[in-house]
């Protein structure tokens, strides 16, 4: 995959801003670290990596947010599930994957967040 650096998508910041609205330790320094966020994919599901600046978060959990949806138009598995890891207090990863391994329909950019289950 391409190790190009960008900014996040308008729908890739307003699932990470989702994935934020949970409480938890060191929250409050994630979302200050998304401001400064760029990333790159690093996969076929669109999974990104993160180079952020800002606080570091304490963080209690390498993965303190995570939420899935159901691929296509069923509400049923197989889900996508995306996990946000946090590495040496500062976000590191988006993890996609789908529960089946089969390809993904439904893309992070085609998601309708009304769709996504926040854990």
């Amino acid at each position: 995959m391409s190790r190009a650096w960008r900014d996040l998508t308008p729908g890739e910041r307003s699932l990470m801003d989702l994935l934020l609205t949970k409480q938890f330790p060191g929250v409050e320094a994630l979302r200050s670290q998304l401001e400064t966020a760029r990333v790159s994919r690093i996969d076929a599901e669109g999974s990104l990596q993160f180079r952020v600046r800002g606080p570091l978060a304490e963080v209690q959990e390498r993965v303190p947010t995570e939420g899935y949806y159901f691929d296509a138009d069923v509400d049923y598995r197989p889900a996508v599930n995306v996990l946000l890891h946090v590495v040496e207090g500062k976000l590191h990863e988006l993890e996609v994957y789908k529960d089946d391994g089969s390809p993904i329909q439904v893309s992070l950019a085609m998601l309708d967040l009304d769709r996504f289950h926040l854990l």
